[in-house]
């Protein structure tokens, strides 16, 4: 399992087109807040003390949080590839455990999508300190991040490698990770703040598992830019950004949800996949 895990990394950073696409999604998202929706938010927030660095802020959570879900559309990718050229064929026939063989895939794909995540967070904290005149985070705050994303990473890794389970065509996988990136962004409230969206949508983005991830994050990066004089906005504007879902301030039942839909999903795979080579 270790050689397979090795060599999807391998692979992965030897592909400059797959690395570089793992940051798309991101840099999307910076593009929109830059040119069409940063300043309208800044002055819908004008209550605030400094509304530019809560947007900063919001928003790099945001690409944090995609970061973590489109690095993993390219590492995946990888499995698919195999089964085209029938090389996954070879190692599922191997006297190693089907199983460990899709875990061998699964941990390539966690482990590169948690290494992009975390040079995104690095990149993130340098702007909010060197361009926003934010606050560092604080040890322990870096600690509470590096522990969500790794939870946020491995519950997109699991839901991914789900998804992953059921194509055999890199063509046809392509055309639907198209399709789920930008869905994704919209379904966690990247691209646009959840408060904005109708109450229907609301209650949808508040189930997809990924959104625990994020809201976690950016709760933890806007916890230093809230001053004192904002505290008769703050509920309201949490809510509406999403740093706050359901007026609930704990981290337990996010990180609960991250933990069993993670487990699901992974099961679901490693399910799917057995029952795809029973009936070959």
């Amino acid at each position: 399992m270790n050689a397979l895990v090795y060599r999807g990394l391998l692979l992965f950073f030897k592909n400059k087109q797959a690395v570089i696409g793992s940051f798309v999604g991101a840099l999307i998202m910076i593009i929109l807040y830059v040119f069409l929706l940063g300043d309208s938010l800044v002055d819908s927030l004008s209550v605030l003390s400094h509304p530019k660095l809560v947007v900063d802020t919001w928003m790099l959570a945001g690409v944090i949080g995609i970061a973590s879900a489109s690095s993993t559309l390219g590492s995946v990718s990888l499995m698919i590839r195999d089964k085209e050229r029938n090389v996954y064929t070879d190692f599922m026939i191997s006297p190693i455990s089907k199983g460990r063989i899709m875990l061998g895939y699964f941990f390539s794909t966690f482990l590169i999508s948690l290494l992009i995540t975390l040079v995104v967070i690095v990149i993130a904290e340098i702007y909010i300190v060197v361009f926003s005149k934010g606050e560092i985070l604080t040890l322990s705050q870096f600690g509470l991040l590096f522990i969500v994303s790794l939870l946020t990473v491995f519950c997109s890794s699991a839901f991914m490698f789900f998804i992953a389970s059921f194509f055999r065509r890199i063509d046809t996988f392509s055309t639907m990770t198209s399709v789920i990136g930008p869905l994704i962004g919209f379904l966690t409230g990247c691209y646009v703040p959840i408060g904005s969206l109708p109450d229907n949508v609301q209650k949808v983005v508040e189930y997809f598992p990924l959104t625990s991830g994020i809201v976690l994050i950016r709760r933890i990066l806007t916890d230093n830019v809230f001053t004192s004089a904002d505290k008769p906005a703050v509920a309201t504007i949490k809510e509406e950004l999403g740093i706050v879902m359901n007026s609930q301030n704990d981290i337990a039942l996010p990180i609960m949800i991250l933990l069993i839909s993670s487990c699901l999903f992974l099961v679901g795979a490693l399910w799917n996949v057995k029952r795809v080579e029973v009936k070959r």
